[in-house]
């Protein structure tokens, strides 16, 4: 039996796990139970009559049906039990969730000394600009909010710099086979999106390493068994969402050719959040207090399922990382190679993320919203994303194209990316029940200082932007509301670094400040129009305007950016005629909405699809959830111009 290594030194102990020249195998999750799961599975077992089924010490599940021959084989993966009341698994009670319930009175009264605060604060600053002499207060607060972008406008280039002279003198080592579960969560996504991400991800090129595929069906019935060559197993499973709500798991895995696959189908929907828990306690280091169902069948996946699934392998020892990915996006090929390289190269390294770039679709590589969009993503990626890289503090990785190491600390960033709010405060709620990838980058990074999410442009993605105002200002409100009210956490939370904190608070201050940054502009603009010296402009012409420079000479150097430079200069154009008012409606609409966890609408047109149904409340009365067509109307982004893709 291998155990986990310790939380204070990293050194493994009790027995390990040997291969067959009975040499140490290097420690993986999943090889084996961990010794304390064991005991609690054994000791749960012993009470509900369930046999325990825990490999012996020593053994590892690549061993554990090594002697079995392939007629038995599919017999005692059902040992069991193929469904649910045969499974064996423990009656439990009905999950009561902890979660604290917001009253419309909490909402309200919260929602008025936010919103109170914010606009007491833009007038207290207003009135100081226009009564300052000189317009000193004016000047000093856009140096600030706009420092930001100007630290990140110098880090970057030194750091690619200082990247390329390193590695030109000091090549680095090839690296060698790690195995990667690649996870695709759907939802609306069609059966054929599904097949065609399979076979995408398959033909990557992600050499040396190899994958192995799991697709999360949330509530949508897709017939991926009909697209496997080879079935190895079917099962049914009961298991606890991480809303506390009873479920049941159907579980196939098979090959669709020579890919192996593992199909978790969520016979109610869930939500993406709960797929990604169940996928990291399923694969990746258990969270100390998953559900038992979730540990049974963590314990039938590596003691039974992988070890038929891989038996034609001699190699597999356990997970090294975990891709996260979207169905309905397109990976270009070597990305996956890519990821996986950046995170073996960096030892601190608990995730990787990639460039996430607007597909050009036939027929909408000149759209407004395409233009529009492609410089949003880009700049913020360019120039904020990449700066906060080369700290190793990147604080949103996007779920279409991530990449997750296989390490103990994910098990703490699970716990607490899952964890019930019992607070009142609706920050709390917000961010834990609205927001998912900045709110699982924020758990990974709140783990430990020492720990570095990265940047890597060289592995591209392309997604499908919103092509209708509706699906638009949708889908930006809620990255407006997860990018603003997560900084908060980014500012005060735990085990932050300095810079972080700091560069959280400029986020927070810029964001509030926003009615009083448009006043401002006016004031400054009106001022340089009644004459201004030129060399008192310098300064502010260099800080407004560095990012910018920046950003295009990254359209110069990086090759993804050269083929879309026409359309950058384009959006670049669109984006400083409609960001001010944008900015204001946006903000306003962000705030008003405190506190409701509405996800939005589905789709990227107005025809693709109806408008999503509300996502679970999170702690929050039905009453304080708005219905997602009417907020589809007034949501959007936090910042247009400068905001990246979350």
């Amino acid at each position: 039996m291998l155990s986990k290594p310790s939380r204070v030194t990293g050194e493994t102990t009790d027995t390990l796990c040997t291969n067959g020249n009975q040499q140490p195998v290097p420690d993986r999750a999943g090889h084996c139970l961990d010794s304390a799961i064991e005991k609690d599975l054994g000791a749960r077992d012993k009470a509900s009559g369930v046999s325990n089924t825990a490999p012996a010490k020593g053994v590892c599940v690549n061993d554990l049906m090594g002697n079995v021959p392939e007629s038995d084989k599919a017999e005692m993966l059902g040992s069991r039990g193929l469904t649910v009341e045969t499974s064996g698994y423990p009656e439990v009670d009905d999950p009561v969730d902890p979660a604290r319930v917001l009253t419309r009175q909490d909402l309200t009264k919260q929602r008025i000394i936010f919103l109170g605060a914010i606009l007491l604060l833009n007038i207290i600053l207003a009135i100081t600009a226009i009564l300052g002499k000189e317009s000193k207060v004016a000047l000093a607060m856009i140096y600030f909010i706009k420092s930001k972008d100007f630290l990140s406008s110098i880090i970057s280039p030194v750091g690619l710099a200082f990247t390329k002279v390193y590695q030109t003198l000091w090549p680095p080592d090839p690296i060698t086979q790690r195995w990667i579960l690649s996870l695709i969560p759907a939802y609306s996504e069609s059966e054929e999106q599904i097949v065609k991400t399979i076979f995408s991800l398959r033909d990557n090129g992600t050499e040396p390493h190899r994958q192995v595929m799991v697709v999360i069906l949330d509530g949508q019935p897709r017939d991926i068994r009909g697209n496997m060559t080879r079935v190895i197993t079917q099962l049914e499973r009961a298991y606890i969402s991480f809303k506390w709500k009873r479920g049941t798991l159907r579980i196939i895995a098979g090959y669709m050719e020579d890919v192996p696959v593992i199909v978790l189908e969520k016979l109610k929907n869930g939500g993406k959040k709960d797929s990604l828990i169940l996928c990291h306690d399923l694969f990746n280091y258990i969270r100390p207090n998953a559900p038992i169902y979730t540990r049974l069948l963590r314990e039938e996946i590596w003691t039974h399922i992988l070890p038929s699934l891989l038996s034609e392998t001699d190699q597999f020892q356990g997970f090294d990382m975990v891709f996260c990915t979207d169905a309905d996006s397109t990976i270009h090929k070597g990305a996956l190679a890519k990821l996986a390289n950046a995170l073996c190269r960096n030892k601190n390294a608990i995730a990787a993320c990639g460039l996430v770039l607007v597909e050009l679709e036939p027929g909408y590589e000149w759209s407004v919203w395409n233009l529009y969009q492609q410089f949003q993503y880009t700049f913020g990626q360019y120039v904020r994303r990449r700066a906060e890289h080369y700290i190793g503090k990147v604080t949103c990785l996007p779920g279409c194209i991530t990449m997750i190491s296989v390490r103990e600390e994910m098990g703490g960033a699970i716990q607490k990316y899952a964890e019930p709010i019992t607070g009142a405060l609706v920050l709390s709620h917000q961010v834990q029940y609205l927001g998912t990838d900045r709110r699982l980058t924020y758990s990974m990074l709140s783990q430990g200082k020492h720990l570095h999410t990265l940047f890597v442009p060289d592995a591209v993605s392309e997604t499908v932007a919103p092509q209708s105002l509706q699906h638009y200002l949708s889908q930006r409100r809620r990255w407006g509301s997860n990018a603003y009210f997560n900084n908060y956490f980014y500012l005060g939370g735990e085990r932050m670094i300095l810079i972080t904190r700091i560069a959280a608070t400029i986020e927070v201050v810029r964001l509030s400040l926003v009615y009083y940054r448009v006043l401002n502009t006016i004031m400054f603009l009106r001022r340089v129009s009644h004459g201004v010296p030129v060399l008192k402009l310098i300064p502010m012409l260099v800080i407004g305007q560095l990012p910018s420079c920046w950003f295009f000479i990254s359209v110069l150097i990086e090759r993804e950016l050269r083929r879309r430079a026409h359309k950058l200069v384009l959006g670049f154009c669109i984006n400083k005629c409609i960001s001010p008012i944008m900015s204001i409606i946006i903000f306003t609409k962000v705030a008003i909405n405190l506190g409701s966890q509405a996800w939005g609408m589905s789709g990227v047109t107005a025809s693709s699809a109806p408008a999503a149904a509300t996502a679970d409340t999170g702690g929050l009365t039905d009453n304080n959830v708005l219905n997602a067509s009417a907020m589809g109307a007034i949501e959007a982004q936090v910042d247009a111009a400068i905001t990246a893709s979350e």
